[in-house]
């Protein structure tokens, strides 16, 4: 399991704090048998991979890991690698995760830059899209864990799945499950909102096969 880590460029890659050199470590300190260890794995990858539900290019490099991680049998307490990879496939640009920014003073820092806003968006749209697409290579391995115990993952989860409207056929069954079970509202109604997403996409696809 991670044999492949080091191949990774690393040093050459950024996330929210920085160089992304000290993803490896923390990846496989996630799949460590020590409780704390993962813990702390957790909250450092949730806080330099999606800081502020923002992501960057690191986080579409770490992606595959986490899967790999989440299909270990030898992995503990997968649920919440679910929930964090769940989490990421919601990410956005840090320019748009902030909205309320001012952007005028942001025009003349990346000015000063040698950027403008627009380029910094496209930019931050291709990292969300190679992490999207990173997702979207593994997003059914996420299905399972809308049986978990903990709502909030269940919720995550069903909220990510809707972001894959071209796998909504693969996706629908396991969602139209999870709903006739659950019991609570906001899991409910992540679901709910989830299926009518997916749904929808799925009879756009029906309509597309027919002509």
């Amino acid at each position: 399991m991670l044999d492949d880590l080091d191949l990774v460029p690393w040093q050459s890659l950024r996330h929210a704090f920085g160089n992304a050199t000290d993803v490896p470590g923390r990846l496989r300190a996630l799949g460590s048998t020590d409780r704390v260890q993962r813990q702390t794995a957790l909250k450092d990858l949730f806080a330099c991979l999606l800081h502020q539900g923002a992501v960057y290019e690191a986080t579409a490099s770490a992606v595959p890991f986490l899967f790999e991680l989440l299909a270990s049998d030898a992995t503990e307490e997968r649920n919440w690698v679910a929930f964090l990879l769940a989490s990421i496939a919601q990410g956005q640009g840090y320019l748009k995760a902030h909205t309320n920014l001012d952007e005028e003073r942001w025009r003349q820092a990346l000015a000063e830059r040698g950027s403008t806003l627009e380029a910094e968006l496209q930019r931050e749209d291709e990292v969300v899209r190679s992490v999207q697409l990173a997702l979207g290579r593994g997003v059914e391995q996420l299905a399972p864990f809308l049986s978990d115990g903990e709502a909030e993952v269940r919720a995550t989860i069903a909220r990510a799945l809707a972001r894959y409207p071209d796998r909504a056929a693969e996706l629908l069954p396991a969602l139209e499950v999870a709903e006739t079970r659950e019991r609570v509202p906001h899991v409910r109604q992540a679901l709910q909102q989830s299926l009518s997403t997916l749904r929808a996409a799925a009879g756009v696809q029906a309509a597309a096969r027919r002509r």
